[in-house]
């Protein structure tokens, strides 16, 4: 019942596009939020996104390209025509959950050595599928932190995304049986 938005009309519709062909929407990664996500799709393709901290929760039902994918453009949608003030609202705590995500110390709970292993698998995925080494820089880090990172002369993200892909390779590879033990 959450989900449906009949029943919850506290959601944001949104329409999400490609970062090619944006629209009016702005450019973000899920990566560029350091609070909680959880994704929902449903059987018919319709995407739900649940963004949450420990002040503010915003639902936002997602409408077009698959956003699991990167970087993508978000055009959040006034609905209720002329009665715009809960959607207004609702846009405004988004923005703040996003602002303050960017501007805090990401606090995942993730170990080094876990964000290590879940950077690999990912990059292992991405690279499977054919995803080019910045490409896949672009899904663990967002778009914001390769522009910046990716074309510096010590090439550091360059070099930790081929680690992570080796990685990858070395776990798939039957390196994951010593995380067993």
């Amino acid at each position: 019942m959450f989900w449906r938005t009949e029943d919850y009309q506290r959601v944001i519709a949104s329409y999400v596009k490609t970062t090619s062909e944006p629209g009016f929407g702005g450019t973000i990664a899920l990566s560029d939020f350091s609070c909680r996500k959880t994704l929902l799709k449903t059987i018919s393709g319709e995407q739900f996104l649940l963004f949450a901290d420990s002040r503010r929760v915003a639902q936002v039902r997602c409408v077009g390209v698959d956003i699991r994918v990167g970087p993508f453009s978000l055009e959040p949608v006034v609905e209720n025509f002329p009665n715009v003030e809960s959607s207004h609202r609702l846009i405004r705590q988004l923005a703040k959950l996003y602002q303050t995500s960017r501007l805090s110390i990401p606090n995942t709970g993730w170990t080094v050595e876990g964000m290590r292993h879940r950077d690999a698998i990912a990059a292992l995925d991405c690279r499977r599928t054919g995803r080019s080494y910045r490409q896949i820089a672009t899904i663990l880090y967002g778009e914001n932190a390769v522009l910046a990172s990716w074309a510096l002369p010590d090439q550091t993200m360059k070099n930790r995304v081929i680690r992570s892909v080796k990685r990858g390779i070395r776990m798939m590879e039957g390196g994951y049986r010593a995380l067993l033990q």
